[in-house]
């Protein structure tokens, strides 16, 4: 779940796979001189437009609405409420704006539009958020704790003092991330085919930017390995359900156990590659230098770092994981590839007319579509009379939706209630723009909605025509 990001940014434009999204990584560490407000980027890291008079994203209403409204597809309703996470957001300037997480209805939005529910049930959508916003913090803290040792102020006196060892982190900002589950990183090839490591099941990149003493920022890339251990899942009643504090990885009262992140800066210059073999090392240790640590036999008297590394070799329990690790990959593979043959043959489709098979369904599937198109023939009578009789063109759209809108309740009553909602509540709203936004947008979902259902109606109808021929008998 983790590579579908943080944010699903109320100006993000809906159609975009975040997997194949492309976001450069300087090779080296860049400053630049905050004279302007940074760039922001939304949950795929493509730049968001800003406007020039402020140097403030521009709010997209389509968007935005998309966001809390039922995917066509969907039967069960979802919570719409988000939760701001602990990560401040990169170009925000000093307004302590974070990044906010995703309602499980954005989320599952966001995997219905990539083709990527599988077999996940709408009603584990919850669970599913509550994970993965539970994992991010768990990176993130990671993240600071690197950061702590790479990016210090001297603020602190680091003398193995209290005051030393909650010495505050730079102002840091998590800019952009990006997936990318189909990309092994070097450290995790060499753990996998050299250490018989289990592969992982995700792997992000965060850049995350630095606020200097001299009003300048830099940003510096890290890249992010996900494992699962199988034998420290818990199955405790609840668990499905962890606060996104709760903690990840083997750590004791850690909510996720099994969750496996080994975080650490991308190797981009000198310094990333310096702060990973050396100066990470002896700040475990409380090692302010390489002298005081061989002098003192590793055992240094400045404050010692939090941060504790996966190790390199696998333990006992996740050398049997190492099985399902590889199916995990190879299915990863497998759907990466699948959607690049699914881009081709939809580019094939805009110059060639195919006609598609029809969907397999049910004998009681087929009943029961045939059960709604009774009821909608009968309750929606004087709709289908207009649509029949309309001459004007404006006069046909306006049947043409009040036909939408009556079979809806029928075909679609999630998506007819959301539209119904959104009609209601409009009063309510100061923005003028953002009324119209959703309530337009509600009645395209609700449209592609009735589409889909129509052309499983008509699927089945070819299938079984007796059952739609008694149907209609009793109708």
């Amino acid at each position: 779940p983790g590579s579908d990001g943080l944010k699903e940014d109320s100006t993000t434009v809906d159609g975009n796979d975040g997997s194949t999204s492309s976001a450069s990584s300087s090779s080296t560490l860049t400053t630049t001189t905050t004279t302007r407000r940074q760039q922001q980027y939304d949950v795929y890291s493509r730049p968001l437009p800003m406007d020039p008079t402020n140097n403030m994203p521009l709010a997209n209403p389509i968007a935005a609405a998309r966001n809390s409204l039922p995917s066509p597809d969907q039967s069960t309703p979802l919570p719409t409420e988000r939760v701001s996470s602990t990560i401040p957001k990169g170009g925000a300037g000093d307004s302590g704006a974070t990044w906010t997480y995703p309602s499980p209805q954005m989320f599952y939005n966001a995997l219905s539009r990539k083709g990527k529910l599988g077999d996940t049930k709408e009603e584990d959508l919850v669970s599913v958020v509550a994970i993965h916003n539970c994992m991010n913090e768990g990176t993130w803290e990671r993240i600071l704790q690197w950061e702590k040792v790479l990016h210090d102020d001297g603020s602190g006196n680091d003398d193995g003092s209290d005051a030393s060892k909650t010495n505050a982190v730079p102002k840091t900002s998590l800019t952009k991330f990006l997936g990318r589950p189909t990309d092994l990183s070097p450290k995790a090839y060499f753990k996998h085919y050299f250490l018989n490591h289990p592969l992982p099941f995700d792997r992000h990149d965060w850049t995350v930017t630095r606020a200097n003493a001299d009003g300048s920022s830099s940003d510096v890339r890290y890249v992010i390995d996900y494992y699962h251990d199988e034998t420290q899942a818990n199955e405790e009643e609840g668990s499905g359900m962890p606060d996104m504090r709760a903690g990840i990885g083997p750590s004791e009262g850690s909510a996720l156990r099994s969750l496996l992140v080994d975080v650490r800066p991308a190797a981009d210059g000198v310094g990333e590659l310096w702060g990973r073999l050396v100066s990470m090392p002896l700040a475990r240790r409380g090692c302010r230098s390489m002298l005081e640590c061989v002098l003192f036999k590793g055992e240094g008297s400045g404050r010692r770092s939090e941060f504790e590394p996966l190790p390199l070799a696998p333990s006992e329990g996740l050398k049997t994981n190492v099985e399902d690790s590889i199916k995990v990959w190879d299915n990863i593979q497998k759907s990466a590839a699948a959607k690049s043959e699914k881009e081709v043959e939809k580019e094939e489709a805009t110059t060639e007319t195919t006609t598609a098979a029809p969907a397999a369904i049910s004998k009681t599937e087929a009943a029961e579509v045939a059960s709604s198109f009774s009821k909608i023939l009968s309750s929606c009578r004087d709709r289908k009379a207009d649509l029949q009789s309309c001459d004007s063109d404006e006069e046909c759209k306006r049947a043409f939706m009040g036909m939408t809108v009556c079979a809806g309740q029928f075909m679609c009553p999630l998506q007819h209630s959301s539209l119904m909602a959104s009609l209601e509540n409009h009063s309510g709203e100061a923005n003028d723009e953002m009324v119209e936004a959703k309530i337009d947008t509600a009645f395209q979902v609700l449209g592609e909605c009735v589409a889909n259902y129509d052309k499983r109606a008509k699927d089945a109808r070819e299938q079984f025509p007796e059952v739609f021929d008694e149907a209609l008998k009793k109708g």
